[in-house]
């Protein structure tokens, strides 16, 4: 949890030094700077589960090239993973799944794929951010057990 939320002070900073930052709020209709950044680290939250399950499915994996394995325990590995999954995540949502789930709900055609550059640096740098915390941080609380 403490990554994600690292991960999406990267995110919203990025966003913001790109002026992409309203765009995430003007989704659902809203308005403002807490709106903002409270949608960026919910979305940085709930994002942030399936790389840990990722990350976790991989180090036990029997047959799992070795720097993948070693991923949950490598700040380098791990951002690179970050990175990879980032710019999934912004294929899967931005480019793709975000207008066509607009489209279903409005019945209004939109353009696929969505070139949102300034997410697309954004969500990378999400992943690259929270894959390098990752590890650190989940040492750092097993050494504390």
């Amino acid at each position: 949890m403490t990554a994600a939320l690292i991960a999406g002070a990267a995110l919203g900073g990025v966003l913001h030094a790109t002026g992409s930052l309203r765009s995430v709020a003007g989704v659902y209709g809203l308005e403002g700077v807490v709106n903002e950044w409270t949608l960026v680290f919910c979305h940085s939250l709930v994002a942030g589960g399936p790389f840990v399950a990722l990350v976790t499915r991989l180090s036990r994996g029997r047959y799992v090239p070795r720097p993948l394995a070693e991923s949950y325990r490598n700040p380098f590995l791990g951002a690179c993973l970050g990175l990879s999954y980032g710019v999934v995540l912004w294929v899967a949502v931005v480019a793709y799944g975000g207008p066509l789930l607009l489209g279903v709900a409005t019945a209004r055609p939109y353009p696929v794929p969505v070139e949102h550059w300034g997410s697309f640096v954004g969500l990378s740098t999400f992943g690259a951010v929270f894959g390098a915390w990752y590890p650190l941080l989940q040492t750092f609380f097993d050494e504390g057990r």
